[in-house]
């Protein structure tokens, strides 16, 4: 036994601390860290009880994506300035939770808050032979999201914020998208269609010479017009001779090629007026995107411009007819993807109770944590008091011994 203590007593030398004399010290002031122990439980268990026990509100936001599609877009969702023109536009900038969100809104909040839902679990893949493929195919379904707060209000009001974010970002993405596109393909249909119809005119005109030219020639040979038409007439010698159809047959021939290039030509001319309506629908539009804050302002901007470009024009006439259902089937496609389709099936949630630890173990957690703060708070001002303990004490010895001789005298 005398042993073990001496090596107990080692250790605690090792460790630069006599542990049983520090508790032994601790019951001696055991008044002091009592009290002290007393106000750090208060304290922790307050603090533990309103960053532990929070309202938990939680939402499912169906949204079907490819994959490639949501990668090309999320990263919108952390960006700052796309969420400020947000809630500048929809009168949200003052909002407690609107600016909850903008103050906290990173990479990591959203990863943290936002989470995708695959069709697929982790357990399902492992029965597929071609698991990636099957993901890329389907995509995701949708956004789970979640908030935690001491207002149950504030919680339910960050997942409705932020999924309303989302779907007008994804539309704003998206919308973007489809006009810059389309801008691209009406200026480089306009050239080609000016091509093809330079070059149909072209063939045309050669059409016509070589009609007039057979008429002539029909003109002088008028008994090759008693021919058959599938007789043909040679010329040269036998080692290089030539052979042609009978001048009517070709007058035939040239007069329905001629008629073929001018039904081309007025199809081209047709594709390049609906062009031109194409051109200045999206060129007019491609301007005010580069102006509007949001999806939606977007959206709505779309169609109130394809309005103002046919307003002054015949909707009866098929060609601007059908340029004109082309533009708004767009805008109907982005309105049913994004707002009809996009939506809460599922939250989100106004909590009636708190969620985390329970409050018997957050009490016990504060109370170990309230007496060990308090006996080290203790011992070290009992350390510090100490040394001017001793120094007064030497001072009465030193006092005590410079007065015995005087004593004695």
């Amino acid at each position: 036994m005398k042993n073990d203590n001496t090596a107990a007593h080692r250790e605690d030398d090792l460790w630069g601390f006599d542990l049983k004399g520090l508790m032994s010290r601790c019951w001696e002031l055991r008044r002091q860290v009592v009290l002290l122990a007393a106000g750090f439980f208060v304290l922790f268990f307050t603090l533990s009880f309103w960053a532990g026990r929070q309202y938990s509100s939680e939402g499912f936001l169906r949204a079907p994506r490819k994959f490639a599609e949501y990668n090309a877009q999320k990263a919108a969702f952390w960006d700052g300035e796309t969420l400020r023109r947000y809630l500048e536009a929809n009168k949200k900038l003052d909002d407690v939770n609107g600016r909850y969100l903008l103050g906290a809104l990173s990479e990591r909040f959203v990863q943290a808050h936002l989470q995708a839902v695959l069709p697929l679990s982790k357990d399902d893949l492992r029965f597929i032979t071609d698991a990636k493929g099957v993901l890329e195919a389907v995509g995701i379904l949708g956004f789970s999201i979640s908030f935690k707060d001491q207002s149950r209000e504030n919680a339910q009001a960050r997942v409705q914020m932020l999924g309303d974010f989302v779907k007008d970002t994804m539309l704003n993405e998206d919308l973007r998208d489809v006009i810059d596109t389309k801008v691209g393909e009406t200026k480089a249909k306009k050239q080609q269609i000016e091509n093809q119809i330079i070059q149909k005119r072209l063939a045309l005109a050669q059409a016509a010479a070589r009609l007039d030219a057979a008429r002539v020639i029909a003109s002088k040979y008028p008994e090759a017009s008693k021919m058959e038409a599938r007789q043909l007439l040679s010329t040269g010698n036998d080692n290089d001779s030539s052979r042609y159809l009978s001048p009517v047959a070709q007058l035939v021939g040239i007069e329905t090629e001629i008629a073929n290039l001018k039904s081309q030509l007025s199809l081209l001319e047709r594709d390049a007026e609906q062009n031109a309506l194409r051109n200045e629908f999206y060129e007019r539009i491609d301007q005010r995107s580069r102006q509007v804050q949001t999806g939606n302002g977007l959206l709505v901007e779309f169609v109130k411009i394809g309005q103002d470009v046919f307003k002054s024009r015949n909707l009866q006439d098929d060609k601007t007819r059908e340029v004109y259902n082309q533009i708004m089937l767009v805008a109907e496609q982005m309105r049913t993807k994004h707002v009809s389709e996009a939506r809460f099936v599922s939250g989100p949630t106004l909590p009636s109770g708190r969620s985390g630890p329970g409050a018997l173990l957050l009490a016990l957690m504060s109370l170990i944590g309230g007496f060990a703060l308090a006996c080290v708070i203790v011992l070290l001002l009992d350390k510090l008091r100490k040394p001017d303990a001793d120094a007064e004490q030497a001072e009465e010895i030193d006092h005590e011994d410079n007065l015995r001789p005087v004593r004695a005298a």
